[in-house]
């Protein structure tokens, strides 16, 4: 079986407990306004260009097409994406695990993942086999059978949660939250750890008002599914590291602020969530 990712980051700390190594798919279903990953929202395998890197030798055509990647001398023209197939993909990730520890393990990202989830199932039962802890990073908006095909092997599930009110979500994801809702309802049924991400976007979701509405609708998902609590939820300020990123793919980032989030709000940000029952925030 062949998958399609983008990247694999080795030792990150931000995406799941422990060290781990995550790995980054293909393809998305949403189009977040502040996306700050946009290599991941097609499917398919596209051209990066770096000026900075042209030495202007004539070998590309003009405009690049995909195939001048492979004979730019310069590295100014790569590809973002390519396949991999399991066993590949598997013999990656098993060379780190002595960096895993008893916490860690592998974090399946994106893009959104779960739209490549019978690849990613394929790996995960190889990693178990290793003894390898798996998670999951999903936006949610995917169909709940995709969940499914990974509940025999993956351990945590890395849920974002965006925007609560649904006019709102549509404007700036292009879809509204229905689904999203829903199969969190569903999540929250089963016996996987879930750990809720917040990113907090200035103008968009940052007031009182729609993060004590995101609070209410988790609370919401506990009462209706009798689950007690969330097992970790996680506040992510919004920063502008993968602007950069949408010139070099010709794409245009439709959000733009010279606003931040400070630590200070944050921490505000946090009391509104201290109504509910949640094992640990961060």
């Amino acid at each position: 079986m062949l998958g399609t990712v983008f990247d694999i980051q080795r030792f990150s700390v931000h995406d799941g407990p422990g060290i781990r190594t995550t790995v980054f798919m293909k393809g998305c279903s949403l189009r977040c306004a502040w996306c700050h990953n946009p290599e991941g929202l097609s499917a398919e395998t596209q051209l990066k260009y770096d000026g900075s890197l042209c030495i202007h030798c004539g070998r590309c055509s003009s405009p690049p097409v995909l195939n001048d990647a492979v004979v730019c001398p310069s590295g100014a023209l790569t590809t973002v994406g390519r396949k991999i197939s399991t066993e590949q993909l598997t013999a990656e990730l098993v060379k780190d695990r002595v960096f895993y520890g008893e916490s860690g393990g592998v974090t399946f990202s994106g893009g959104e993942c779960l739209l490549q989830a019978e690849f990613i199932t394929s790996v995960m039962k190889e990693l178990k086999r290793e003894n390898i802890s798996v998670a999951v990073d999903t936006a949610g908006f995917v169909p709940f059978e995709n969940f499914e095909i990974t509940f025999g092997f993956c351990d945590i599930f890395l849920y974002d949660v965006k925007i609560a009110d649904p006019v709102l979500h549509r404007k700036y994801t292009g879809h509204d939250n229905a689904l999203i809702i829903s199969n969190l309802e569903k999540l929250c049924r089963t016996d996987k750890k879930i750990f809720i991400r917040i990113p907090v976007i200035p103008d968009v979701n940052e007031s009182e008002k729609e993060m004590s509405a995101i609070s209410d609708l988790l609370c919401r998902c506990l009462k209706v599914s009798g689950r007690t609590a969330f097992d970790q939820i996680t506040l992510i300020p919004y920063h502008t590291l993968g602007k950069s990123k949408y010139q070099s793919l010709g794409m245009t980032c439709s959000y733009n602020t010279a606003k931040t989030v400070t630590p200070e709000r944050l921490r505000a940000l946090y009391g509104i969530f201290d109504q509910m029952a949640i094992s640990e925030k961060h």
